[in-house]
């Protein structure tokens, strides 16, 4: 419940409210948009987007303990997906989604604190440089400030620097209090997002009832919700972050349910976006892979080469409908990295970084000297 101490807090955090997890928001020039997600937790890229047409594949990962490749979608004759992103497959086909496999930051450890930290980063190692879309706003000289708030724990740190940004956190209950709520609604009365955003928190706080015990949370088709209807106003870029993907026990029945939450939040995305999702895309990555085998108990260890999902409208103009690869290593055990990873053979900041530069038309030295500092551009992508 909403207390008038957690109000005055929120007030003292310069008055913005929410609801969801980790969100933050910004306002760029032009009318693309731009959406990052963090998977946290790092997601299985070889279940995912599984390579059944590579002969060790069947051998590194037998039917035992998990559902068998039939269920796979086939994409291009070698690699198909996981079952339960069957809703993102007429994506695939109509040029609105593609993955790049085999992908890795320069980060070669196994943590999560320290692959994420450097995954928001964008830097080869941890550094108090502060998080890359960050540095972006500097770059492309945005100066307005679009929501500011760092309520929660305040974890996300990809957009955390001196460039003016928002952040969202979650930190209330539905069941708001009759004096808090007007008190929130009379700060907020005329300003242009937060005034129809509390609005919309509201309503959904008289759809959940009024026990004293609810605490529903924000569901990630629901978090897509509110990040487009920022998007459709005056936002530009949205990151936030998933959370749930360190699958190391039962991975069959963790993973299914993940992506169906993921394949809904992006089907979300896509419907509140209406004709904006036409002049946006999405990238979605994770801090590093899982092991190349099952472990002993169904589920996958922290591992290296990883995957980025790629989705927007934009896509349909370059690179859409495709799993993407500068090569693929294959998974004989000589291939392997360290005898138990997928090997990565690209750097997972070029796709970022090849997209902003063509949506914000920020050139390829500033990006790889500024947005992401010491990144080899390598070879132009054309994603869009």
């Amino acid at each position: 419940m909403l207390t008038r101490r957690r109000c005055l807090h929120l007030f003292a955090a310069s008055g913005l409210y929410s609801v969801m997890p980790p969100l933050v928001l910004a306002a760029t020039p032009g009318n693309y948009r731009l959406v990052v997600v963090i998977l946290r937790g790092a997601w299985d890229g070889l279940d995912v987007v599984r390579p059944h047409g590579d002969p060790d594949y069947a051998r590194l990962r037998p039917a035992e303990g998990r559902e068998s490749a039939s269920g796979t979608i086939d994409a291009d004759g070698f690699y198909g997906f996981h079952p339960s992103l069957g809703p993102l497959h007429p994506l695939f086909k109509n040029k609105e989604l593609s993955l790049a496999h085999a992908v890795a930051t320069p980060y070669r450890s196994r943590s999560h604190f320290e692959g994420q930290d450097i995954l928001e980063q964008g830097t080869a190692a941890e550094t108090s440089q502060g998080g890359w879309l960050n540095r972006l706003l500097g770059v492309v000289g945005e100066t307005r400030s679009s929501f500011a708030v760092d309520v929660g724990p305040g974890s996300d740190v990809i957009l955390k620097g001196p460039n003016r940004y928002t952040s969202w956190y979650p930190d209330l209950n539905l069941n708001l209090e009759v004096a808090s709520a007007q008190f929130l609604q009379a700060m907020y009365r005329g300003d242009p997002l937060l005034e129809p955003a509390f609005a919309e928190i509201e309503e959904m706080a008289r759809g959940a009832g009024s026990s004293d015990n609810l605490d529903p949370g924000i569901s990630p088709r629901e978090l897509a919700q509110l990040a487009a209807k920022f998007l459709n106003a005056d936002a530009r870029i949205a990151a936030f972050s998933l959370t749930g993907w360190d699958t190391h026990v039962s991975q069959e029945k963790r993973l299914t349910r993940q992506l169906k939450d993921l394949s809904e939040m992006l089907l979300t995305l896509k419907t509140t976006l209406a004709g904006n999702w036409q002049n946006t895309v999405v990238v979605m990555c994770s801090e590093f892979g899982r092991t190349a085998r099952f472990n002993g108990t169904g589920g996958t260890d922290h591992g290296t080469g990883g995957l980025a999902l790629l989705a927007g409208g934009l896509l349909a103009t370059g690179q859409g409908g495709k799993i993407i690869t500068k090569k693929w290593p294959g998974l004989a055990e000589s291939g392997l990295y360290e005898n138990r990873d997928l090997m990565p053979t690209d750097d997972v900041r070029r796709y970022p970084g090849w997209l902003i530069s063509a949506l914000f038309g920020v050139a390829p030295s500033r990006i790889a000297d500024t947005v992401f500092p010491g990144l080899d551009m390598g070879e132009p992508l054309k994603l869009i």
